[in-house]
């Protein structure tokens, strides 16, 4: 009798079978694998905003009052308007970043001058706290010639329009969040409860070769030419006719959002909750903030900048009593607003969020 002979290989069948399996397992696990490392990158965004949380407390220990969200001298040509994280590096255990500022000098003055050269070092420099992995490789973003680093978390000005403590006409708001210019608000002032008042929340970083074309949400509007002439923003039909209305190849496209963590101006290191996070319609801003400008467009300084972040479904917000809450994109306006203010009164329900 004879024997078949034994077979030393799969048939092809078998092994389109065996390939079909792995793809499956492999098409089934992908998206875990990334849930994980969404995970533990939403994970480290907390941790920073934490340690930005721990350093608000531990100036406000110094200080009995949290640190301006920006500081304008109001000098006119001498403004020097530094932003609430230059205020607080040493808090955040730089101290050497920080005693590399000269802080006589503004902080946002033209990169190609010999007075711009004696910051470079702090402008140039990333501060990993002030950056969110979920983001993109955060990278130096170049304006007038100059390079800047960036950042991913701005401070909260409250839900109305005005920037500034003193605003010039047709702007009447005062701002009611906890940061904003010259501010000096202590928690006696925050009467709404430090865990019910927002102080950071996210934002996205604008990268190079963004236009309003091709990415209009990288970036935001300004309401003029950024020289001489800057209507402000009082109310969302002002919002509705100087930014919702532009053409998409508009020339008040500003792509430095979340650029020069150190300077203090909307959009680079400033938002409010006039809308909600990750809003679908255009950031803008009102007024100049140029350290050397004058009246009134120092005080006709507005905005209408929504926090924004890359986790799915929401973004993470700093409250002034230290604790990080992720705040669904799907949050209520009112509740959002009210979350915005330091003094309005609201009852909130935190299951809302």
């Amino acid at each position: 009798m004879t024997r078949p002979a034994s077979r030393t290989a799969f048939t092809l069948i078998e092994l389109l079978v065996v390939i079909a399996i792995i793809a499956v397992l492999i098409a089934l696990l992908l998206p875990a694998v990334q849930a994980a490392r969404e995970a533990a990158r939403r994970t480290q965004c907390v941790n920073n905003l934490k340690q930005i949380g721990l350093a608000l407390h531990t100036y406000l220990s110094s200080h009995n009052v949290l640190p301006p969200g920006r500081v304008n001298s109001h000098v006119a040509g001498r403004g020097n308007c530094w932003g609430l994280y230059a205020q607080i590096l040493p808090q955040m255990e730089l101290p050497a970043l920080f005693d590399s500022f000269n802080f006589n000098l503004p902080p946002d003055t033209d990169p190609t001058t010999t007075a711009s050269a004696a910051n470079s070092t702090g402008f140039m420099t990333f501060v990993n706290t002030l950056i969110c992995p979920s983001d993109a490789p955060p990278v130096l973003m170049t304006i007038s010639n100059g390079q800047f680093a960036t950042h991913n978390y701005n401070a909260n000005t409250g839900s109305g329009y005005s920037l500034v403590q003193n605003p010039a006409a047709p702007l009447t708001d005062i701002p009611n969040g906890p940061l904003f210019e010259n501010s000096s608000v202590g928690p006696a002032g925050i009467t709404d409860g430090l865990s019910n008042t927002v102080a950071v929340s996210e934002t996205t970083r604008s990268t190079p070769g963004g236009t309003y074309a091709n990415n209009p949400l990288g970036g935001y509007l300004i309401t003029g030419d950024n020289k001489s002439n800057a209507p402000p923003i009082t109310s969302d039909a002002d919002y509705a006719s100087m930014c919702q209305s532009l053409p998409p190849t508009t020339t008040q496209f500003q792509n430095t959002r979340g650029v020069r963590w150190h300077y203090g101006a909307p959009g680079h290191s400033m938002y409010n909750h006039r809308r909600p996070p990750n809003d679908r319609r255009p950031d803008c801003r009102g007024g100049i903030p140029h350290s050397d400008k004058s009246d009134p467009n120092w005080n006709y300084l507005s905005l209408n900048i929504a926090a924004r972040g890359r986790h799915p479904g929401g973004i993470n917000s700093l409250c002034c009593d230290g604790h990080v809450q992720f705040i669904k994109d799907s949050v209520s306006l009112p509740l959002w607003q009210a979350l915005g203010t330091r003094n309005g009164g609201e009852v909130l329900n935190s299951e809302s969020y």
